[in-house]
């Protein structure tokens, strides 16, 4: 055979003889087998030096099981930080004697100040427990305890005044730990097996968990608002999902400040950290945790102005507010109106501000059809893009200038659908229509014509189950609307008393006769699945702009029902329902909750909830009025 050809075998077999030595190596202890789910970190510490094991009848053991002694973990830290052992004449401690291999670790672990002692003994025998090893690990491989004092603590058995605390929460954000089961253990020992994990995966991003979350600091100096909780368990969660952790729950009554609005979700502080709940369960106050109050006056915004959370400039600010925009104002602060924008109140600057113009009225107003009301501290906000202002009140008469939507008006009087207004310093005529009316002072309702529908009746009973009937069920809680109505002050017209079946278009009819500003239609659902159940309310999309009126309304009253009488929300929905669809006025219907339910069935017929229904319509009504 050829010299070289030789030379070259020969090499090829020393090379694969010693990769199958080193390969055989890698398993050096008898009790730890290539399966085990610490074998690859055990292997690791072996390779760094910090792992020799124990002899016994010529083989090598690890014991993964034993507690790891305060000596050894000493030792297998210092190595695995990159340090070496360090030599004194004179031992620190009086339990751990000078010349050993033990004392040189020990020495350069009370350096780094990896244990902490409370005397002159270092005990390096004892088992070291798990809060102990927290403490080892953050020094030994520089984790800032410190960044995690104010998180909270994950593990219930835990004390947040724990010595140990904030360096077990530095080692489990770090992906070196996530307790057993949920829990710590803090005063549980530490196995040689777990150690080797834990030192590994501080060595090693290879070793580490997933990493979770750290929360983000809770910046208080960032309050926009505060919010009541309107419903008993409502989950607090760690990111604006139905499908993320919940972190707890708060009852009715619960305040959160709010620093952010996500879609649907508020963005709050719940337990030192930021969380969120959702929006349609919680209630904006005031920042004094007081409710607004009524309505003191209007006013328009001079130009752009800030929304501050607080009456100062100093405090944070919400949101801008455009040129022109129509403010309702609740109370004076220090210079500042406590205001509302997009539901949310907070402050404005009184001087970058102008009142809106109630004029008296004048005692005679044209004649049209129908009786002439007067009205005072009344205002008209216009509904719809260039509403034409007339010079008498028909809609053939001549235009005198075009109104935008949202703009303001003052209103004089009232002659059936026609209102007589001043905007700009010119008066003439606009049909009510297409002006939302407020009224400055008092009652939010006062002087409002409001029609409820009480689905149904007669020979139309509407669903039914178990005996009870949609008609019954709806004129009762519209009854009852009636008088919450009438004691604030509305005129309220019903298109039923008793138990009559009006047809769809004389429901509408009789709207129309009545001058009608505001229609609701309430009713009772059912479906073939009984599983079905909740609060629903309608609205018809109509030409224009009209109809965001319509959505703004049912959405007042939907939250209202949801909320108080504790329904699952199926939302605002568009539909064309007749009576909806043929209103020019602010229409909706409402689906109280599902007769074929048995959940819901027990509270449309309970007078307790009867009553809740009922006050969370007129409830609904308010809120549309007074925003």
């Amino acid at each position: 055979m050829n010299q070289k050809l030789i030379t070259l075998v020969v090499a090829v077999f020393l090379v694969c003889t010693l990769a199958v030595s080193q390969a055989s190596a890698r398993v050096v202890f008898v009790d730890v087998a290539t399966t085990d789910d610490t074998y690859d970190e055990i292997q690791y510490l072996i390779d760094l030096g910090a792992i020799r094991g124990y002899e016994e009848k010529g083989k090598t053991y690890y014991k993964p099981k034993t507690h790891v002694t305060r000596g050894h973990a000493a030792k297998m830290a210092v190595i695995a930080a990159g340090k070496g052992p360090l030599k004194v004449s004179k031992s620190s401690y009086s339990d751990v004697a000078v010349g050993t291999e033990i004392s040189t670790y020990v020495e350069r672990a009370k350096e780094l100040g990896l244990f902490t002692t409370t005397s002159n003994k270092f005990l390096p025998n004892e088992p070291l427990t798990r809060e102990e090893m927290s403490h080892v690990l953050a020094k030994a491989f520089n984790l800032d305890a410190s960044k995690y004092k104010g998180l909270d603590m994950m593990f219930p058995d835990v004390s947040a005044t724990s010595t140990y605390a904030s360096f077990i929460k530095a080692i489990y954000y770090n992906g070196i730990t996530n307790g057993s089961d949920g829990k710590y253990l803090p005063k549980n020992a530490v196995t040689r097996a777990q150690f080797a994990s834990f030192i590994a995966r501080a060595k090693s991003d290879d070793f580490r968990l997933p990493l979770p979350n750290v929360p983000e600091k809770v910046d208080t100096a960032q309050v926009m608002g505060l919010v009541s909780v309107t419903t008993d368990g409502l989950n607090v969660r760690t990111a604006p999902s139905t499908s993320s952790a919940v972190l707890g729950s708060v009852n009715t009554g619960g305040k959160l400040s709010v620093y952010e609005i996500e879609g649907s979700w508020l963005k709050v502080s719940y337990k030192g950290q930021y969380a969120y709940i959702s929006k349609a369960y919680a209630k904006f106050l005031v920042q004094d945790g007081s409710s607004l109050g009524a309505v003191k006056k209007t006013v328009t915004a001079n130009d752009i102005i800030n929304l501050y959370y607080k009456p100062t400039s100093s405090s944070k600010k919400i949101t801008q507010v455009s040129n022109g925009t129509v403010l309702s104002v609740y109370k004076e602060e220090s210079g500042y109106y406590l205001t509302t924008v997009n539901g949310i109140p907070g402050y404005i600057v009184k001087s970058a501000t102008t009142d809106v113009a109630v004029e008296k009225p004048e005692p005679q107003p044209e004649p049209d059809h129908g009786d002439d009301v007067i009205v005072t501290n009344t205002v008209g906000k216009v509904t719809i893009g260039g509403l034409n202002m007339r010079e008498s009140a028909s809609s053939s008469s001549k235009s005198l200038k075009t109104l935008a939507k949202g703009k303001v008006i003052s209103v004089h009087s009232i002659t059936g659908y026609w209102a007589k207004v001043t905007a700009d310093g010119v008066t003439g005529y606009v049909h009510k229509s297409y002006i939302k009316l407020m009224n400055t002072s008092g009652s939010a309702v006062k002087g409002r014509i409001i029609v409820l529908d009480p689905g149904h009746g007669g020979k139309d009973p509407g669903a039914v189950n178990t005996g009870h009937s949609e008609k019954a069920i709806v004129l009762k809680v519209s009854n009852l609307v009636k008088q919450k109505l009438e004691k604030a002050g509305a005129k309220v017209v019903m298109t039923r008393t008793g138990d009559t079946y009006p047809t769809l278009p004389e429901r509408v009819k009789f709207t129309n006769d009545n001058y009608g500003e505001m229609y609701v239609s309430v009713h009772v659902n059912a479906a073939t699945a009984t599983s079905a159940k909740g609060t629903e309310t309608f609205y018809s999309v109509s030409t224009g702009d009209q109809h965001e009126e319509d959505k703004k309304l049912a959405t007042y009253i939907n939250n209202e029902i949801v909320n108080n009488a504790d329904m699952k929300n199926r939302g605002v929905k568009q539909a064309d329902y007749y009576v909806i669809k043929n209103m020019m006025i602010p229409s909706v219907l409402v689906e109280l909750g599902f007769l074929s339910n048995s959940d819901d069935r027990a509270k449309l017929i309970n007078d307790k909830y009867v009553e809740i229904f009922a006050d969370s319509i007129y409830q609904g009504i308010i809120d549309y009025y007074g925003n």
